[in-house]
């Protein structure tokens, strides 16, 4: 029916491969794949070790601009809550001193 054909131990050195339509891609990993073990290794660790600080640099900037949103939330509310809370407080402390002195000056 079919037969079993092992490609890991194909040479793909001797194979014309001008003749086909391959991608970019498709040359890229050609190439990956005839390289020796090792090396392979260590292409696979600094393209990954490359993505990581790529990738924790971007998490970095966005956990920065998230703590300085919420200082700046933290800010808005107490500078908008106390001394909105002082005026309240002290136009309260005016009116109830005039209905004190109100109700005084009637009696």
């Amino acid at each position: 029916m079919g037969t079993n054909v092992d490609l890991s131990k194909l040479d793909l050195s001797n194979v014309d491969l001008s003749k086909l339509d391959l991608s970019f891609i498709d040359r890229i990993v050609l190439w990956y794949g005839s390289l020796p073990d090792s090396v392979r290794t260590l292409i696979t660790v600094a393209v990954g070790a490359a993505i990581a600080y790529a990738v924790f640099r971007i998490v970095v900037k966005i956990i920065k601009g998230m703590i300085g949103a919420a200082v700046a939330a933290v800010l808005a509310f107490l500078l908008t809550t106390v001394p909105g809370n002082m005026l309240l407080s002290q136009a309260f402390d005016r009116v109830e001193q005039q209905i004190s002195t109100s109700l005084t000056s009637q009696q």
